[in-house]
C-alpha cells in the first residue's frame, strides 16, 4: 500500500494535481483542504490511498489521517466509488459533509454526480459512525463553499493565481476566530491581506 506522496507539484487542474514524485508525474485526485496547500512548483506531502478497479487505478490525496479515514467510509457506501467520494470531498470542507450527514440534509450534499437517492444513502449509512468515529469533528466557522468561488474569483481578476487564491482562503479560515460569521467581503478583505503580506 501507498501511505504517502512527497514531491514537487508540476500542475493544477480543476479535478487533480500532477506531483513529480523522483521522476515520475503522478496524478492525484484530492480532497478540498489538499487543494487548498497546494502551489505549483512547491513540495507537496500528503497521505494517499491507490484504488484498483475495473475502471483502472487512481490514486486519492489527503491534508490529514481523519480526511483519509472519511473517505474509507464513503467508499463503504454502496454505489459510491473513489471518484464520486473525491469529488463530494473536493467540492465541500469535511465539516460541512460531517454536519450535513448528521443533520440529515440531503441538500447540503449536492454536488455533480451525485444525485439525491445516493446522498440519502450516504446520511442513513453513515450516520451512526459519524457519531462514533468524527463526534469531535466541527467546522462550522468555515465560510458557504459558494464565498470561496466568489473570493477565488475576485483575486484571480486581481492578477493572482488560482493556486494562490485558495491558498490564502483556507489561511484566512484557519486564523480566524472560533465564532466569526463570514461575509463574502470579509474573507475577500482577510484573504488579500494574506496575499498582500506574501
Amino acid at each position: 500500500m501507498i501511505d504517502f506522496l512527497r514531491g514537487t507539484l508540476s500542475a493544477i487542474s480543476k479535478e487533480s494535481l500532477i506531483i513529480d514524485v523522483a521522476g515520475f508525474g503522478i496524478e492525484l485526485y484530492p480532497t478540498r483542504a489538499l487543494m487548498a496547500s497546494a502551489v505549483v512548483g512547491e513540495e507537496l506531502k500528503c497521505l494517499a490511498y491507490l484504488q484498483i478497479s475495473d475502471a483502472g487505478l487512481a490514486m486519492f490525496g489527503f491534508a490529514s489521517e481523519q480526511e483519509r479515514d472519511f473517505f474509507l467510509e464513503l467508499l463503504q457506501v454502496k454505489t459510491i466509488g473513489g471518484k464520486l467520494a473525491i469529488t463530494l470531498m473536493r467540492s465541500l470542507e469535511l465539516g460541512r459533509i460531517v454536519e450535513a450527514i448528521r443533520a440529515g440534509n440531503v441538500s447540503m450534499l449536492s454536488v455533480p454526480g451525485l444525485g439525491a437517492k445516493r446522498a440519502e444513502r450516504i446520511c442513513f449509512e453513515l450516520r451512526s459512525k459519524i457519531e462514533k468515529k468524527f463526534s469531535s469533528f466541527s467546522d462550522l466557522s468555515a465560510a458557504p463553499a459558494s464565498f470561496d468561488s466568489f473570493v477565488t474569483e475576485a483575486l484571480s481578476g486581481l492578477g493572482f493565481s488560482h493556486g494562490e487564491c485558495v491558498k490564502a482562503i483556507a489561511t484566512a479560515k484557519a486564523q480566524a476566530e472560533d465564532d466569526v460569521e463570514w461575509t463574502e467581503e470579509s474573507l475577500l478583505m482577510a484573504s488579500l491581506g494574506i496575499l498582500q503580506r506574501r
